[in-house]
C-alpha cells in the first residue's frame, strides 16, 4: 500500500458532511462529463464540508424526489447539493420534483421572473433571440418550491440558485451549466453559507483561523408578497 493509499485508508469523514446529487440524462448517457461534481467536491473539501457521496440520477421526477428524500433523511449529511435540471426544456423537472420532495407548493418567484424578462429582452436586442417574449420554458425557471431560505441571482444565466432548510439540513439547488454553477457558488453561496467552517483550508493551504464572530447571514424566509402563488399547479 503506497503512501497515498495509506492516507486514504486512515481517512474518516466527520459526523456532519455534504452530499451531491447530479441530475441529467446526458450524464448517464455518457454525452456530458460530470465536471460539476468533481469541482464541488474539491471546493467543499477545502471549505471544511467534505462530501460523503455523489449520486447521478436521470431527469425523472420520481427518482429526484426519492433521492433527495434519502439524502435529507441521512443524519450524517448536513448539506445536500442538487445540480442540474433547471433549464427551459420539458425534461428539466428538478424544481417541480423538489417541491414534492419538500412538501411545498410550486410558486413563481417574482424577482427571478423579472430578471428573466430583462435578460430575454437584452438577448433579443443583441440579436441572439428571435423574440423578446418570455416563453413557457423561460418561465419554468422562475417556478420554485415555496419558502426558500435564500434565492441567489444568476449573473450568467436565467435559472437561480436556491437554498432550502428542512429538518436540520440545508438543500442547495444549482443550475447544471458549469459556468453558472461556479459563479453562483463562489460569488454568492460560498461566502454566505460555507466560508466559516472549522476545517476550512485557506488558499495558501493552511487551516483558516477565525477570531471574530462569523457574519450573520441574511434573514431566512422572504415575505410572501415577493412571490406569486400558482393555484392548482399540477405536474
Amino acid at each position: 500500500m503506497d503512501h497515498h493509499m495509506k492516507a486514504l485508508h486512515g481517512f474518516r469523514l466527520p459526523a456532519m458532511t455534504s452530499s451531491i446529487v447530479a441530475i441529467g440524462d446526458e450524464l448517464l448517457g455518457g454525452f456530458t462529463l460530470d465536471t460539476n461534481s468533481q469541482w464541488l467536491a474539491e471546493r467543499l473539501r477545502l471549505l471544511g464540508h467534505p462530501v460523503k457521496r455523489v449520486t447521478v440520477i436521470r431527469d425523472r421526477a420520481r427518482e429526484i424526489v426519492d433521492q433527495v428524500r434519502r439524502e435529507l433523511a441521512d443524519a450524517e449529511i448536513a448539506e445536500v447539493f442538487c445540480c442540474g435540471g433547471l433549464g427551459p426544456t420539458p425534461d428539466d423537472r428538478t424544481f417541480a420534483a423538489l417541491a414534492e420532495a419538500l412538501g411545498r407548493e410550486l410558486v413563481i418567484w417574482e424577482e427571478t421572473r423579472v430578471r428573466i424578462e430583462r435578460r430575454v429582452k437584452r438577448l433579443h436586442e443583441a440579436g441572439l433571440l428571435d423574440s423578446p417574449e418570455v416563453t413557457e420554458g423561460n418561465l419554468r425557471m422562475a417556478r420554485i418550491p415555496a419558502e426558500p431560505a435564500h434565492v441567489f441571482r444568476n449573473r450568467r444565466g436565467m435559472a437561480p440558485g436556491v437554498v432550502y432548510e428542512q429538518d436540520g439540513h440545508r438543500l442547495f439547488v444549482l443550475p447544471g451549466v458549469p459556468m453558472e454553477l461556479k459563479g453562483i457558488f463562489t460569488e454568492e453561496l460560498e461566502p454566505e453559507y460555507l466560508s466559516d467552517a472549522p476545517g476550512a483550508i485557506s488558499q495558501a493551504g493552511g487551516r483558516r483561523h477565525r477570531d471574530h464572530q462569523a457574519p450573520q447571514r441574511r434573514p431566512g424566509n422572504v415575505p410572501h408578497h415577493r412571490l406569486t402563488r400558482l393555484e392548482g399547479q399540477t405536474q
